[in-house]
């Protein structure tokens, strides 16, 4: 251990940004948005930072508990403090990972900071740029669907996401053809349903939609548990289907992978970047793309540095629906469709932490 290495402090922030106007996805109304931020500092005097949604659970308290089992230790023993603070028992790990996601972001971040590096550089970077794909869905009418779909391939995105209804195939019908009319030759569209069905003929109905209208996936068509439901369906539809995002370790995601021909990596849900790139591994060896969950200025290291990554998902600033974006040190950097490799150290997740301090509304230090 050099004394440069060691984690000297972790500070755990739960913060809730209003939207600068609320979004509407189906029948909610999203007017704020709860994160938990975490600080790790070393004695070097790198910092690293991530952040992770809410979800209405204690994940405040999970994060506390995670970084509890890293602060005072070497940021050289990465893998080691992940595996360990995951718990030794099979019930704290499903209860912790996504505290240690963050912990594990963190120190990677911190560390690239430390080599001033950015991390696709650490990581063996193998392309200078990557496609992004947009997401839209919030507030959908079929005129909205085709007017964003519209202005979004004329700045030369080439793959859009709709999130739909899931429940209403009438409605979703009219939204996906309108959105499928609007868009020129050679740009795509998938479909995210969010776990709306729980059998594999509920599903079809769907499916038949997307193959009719040409989608180029089916995302999350039942739950991350219900994954042979999913390898059911795979076998029933033409369309891509994706799976991955929530799954709690590498064996899950394994088990998902039976149902999916394209596998969603989040690693700030799932365990880190560390488990993100035991899942890349796992993805080239069943041949599958793999195309990462949201959080975009983490997640493009990925693809620049993994060719199994086909493109990385964005919310868009002037969507609203993300607030914490405005916060972010070095936003997503994006040129005819794609984002530009950055240059700057670090993982992608430095933080401005003072000027979220007004949106904070619980704080812990943690110290050795």
């Amino acid at each position: 251990m050099t004394g440069s290495d060691t984690i000297i402090r972790a500070e755990v922030a739960r913060c809730v940004i209003p939207l600068a106007r609320p979004v509407r996805l189906g029948a909610l109304d999203i007017r704020e948005r709860a994160y938990v931020a975490l600080r790790l500092v070393l004695a070097g005097g790198s910092e690293g930072f991530a952040y992770g949604y809410d979800r209405g659970f204690p994940l405040f308290d999970i994060v506390a508990e995670a970084a509890r089992r890293y602060v005072g230790q070497p940021a050289s023993a990465r893998e080691d403090l992940r595996h360990r603070a995951l718990g030794p028992t099979p019930a704290p790990r499903a209860v912790m990972v996504r505290g240690v996601s963050l912990c594990d972001i963190a120190l990677w971040d911190a560390t690239a900071q430390a080599a001033g590096l950015p991390l696709h550089a650490m990581l063996g970077t193998r392309r200078d740029r990557v496609e992004v794909m947009p997401v839209i869905g919030y507030g959908m009418t079929p005129d909205v669907a085709a007017a964003q779909g519209a202005a979004l391939a004329a700045r030369g995105f080439r793959t859009i996401k709709l999130m739909i209804d899931g429940g209403d195939l009438a409605f979703d019908r009219a939204v996906v053809q309108a959105l499928a009319a609007a868009l020129p030759a050679g740009v795509r569209f998938g479909l995210d349903a969010h776990w709306s069905w729980r059998r594999a003929a509920d599903a079809l109905p769907w499916c038949r939609l997307a193959e009719d209208t040409g989608a180029l996936f089916l995302e999350d068509p039942v739950g991350p548990t219900d994954w042979r439901i999913a390898a059911d369906l795979r076998g029933r539809t033409r369309v891509p289907l994706c799976l991955g995002e929530d799954a709690l370790d590498l064996a899950s995601l394994r088990d998902m992978a039976e149902g999916a021909d394209i596998l969603r990596l989040d690693a700030a849900a799932s365990g880190g970047i560390g488990w993100a790139l035991d899942g890349l591994a796992l993805a080239r060896s069943h041949g599958k793309a793999v195309i990462p969950h949201v959080f975009a200025t983490l997640h493009q290291h990925l693809g620049l540095s993994h060719d199994a990554v086909t493109r990385i998902e964005a919310i868009l600033p002037e969507l609203g629906a993300d607030p914490i974006d405005g916060y972010l040190r070095h936003p997503l950097a994006i040129d005819g469709g794609d984002a530009l490799a950055p240059t700057a150290p670090g993982a992608g997740t430095a933080l401005d932490w003072a000027g979220l301090a007004p949106f904070v509304t619980r704080t812990e230090t943690l110290t050795p």
